[in-house]
């Protein structure tokens, strides 16, 4: 199933214009999470700073999640066992789970953590899903490491929960010191929040 979903979506002829678009979702568009976080930072009260933070914290327990998985289990790439096409280069590693989406999900359910941000955590995790497309369309992931990242961005999540109260707090009353610092001038001018 997951080679017969793989094939039906990987690229068989594309155009220049389908393949320029494909590597843009599939590489690019994961910037979009960590600009929201620090864009976001910017105008957020502590509510919206601790769901930031738990974001990232999330993020951070995803990307160590994935790494120990391809630790224990090594699932080839597609192009590694000579499936579909490949039409951007990327090196042989582990397929499952995808490291790009298990980090943007897990931004995402580290968001839904948090009431003040499930709204934005809800439209992030729609832009997961052109990136999960492309990275399949350009021959470097299988289906299933879609779905795999998910359930690691939802563990993550889970794991991150019990520090929401601790480590959260603690974490944002280090960070703002050096923010409001760095950030005195447009604070003064009322552009960003203090």
């Amino acid at each position: 199933m997951n080679d017969t979903l793989f094939l039906w979506i990987n690229a068989s002829d594309p155009s220049a214009a389908a393949l320029l678009l494909g590597r843009i979702l599939a590489n690019d568009l994961v910037y979009l999470f960590p600009l929201y976080l620090v864009l976001d930072w910017l105008r957020a009260d502590v509510a919206g700073r601790d769901a930031l933070i738990q974001a990232t914290v999330s993020a951070v327990i995803a990307m160590l999640l994935a790494w120990i998985i391809t630790l224990i289990w090594f699932h080839p790439r597609p192009f590694a066992i000579g499936l579909g096409r490949q039409y951007m280069p990327h090196d042989p590693t582990a397929s499952f789970p995808s490291d790009h989406l298990s980090y943007a999900w897990a931004i995402c359910t580290g968001l839904a953590l948090h009431p003040v941000r499930r709204k934005a955590a809800g439209l992030l995790a729609l832009i997961g899903l052109p990136i999960a497309w492309a990275r399949i369309y350009m021959g470097v992931h299988f289906p299933l490491d879609m779905v795999g990242a998910l359930l690691t961005a939802l563990a993550a999540a889970w794991i991150s929960l019990p520090l929401r109260r601790t480590l959260i707090p603690t974490l944002r009353k280090s960070i703002e010191p050096a923010y409001r610092l760095v950030f005195a001038w447009p604070i003064r001018r009322g552009w960003v929040r203090a």
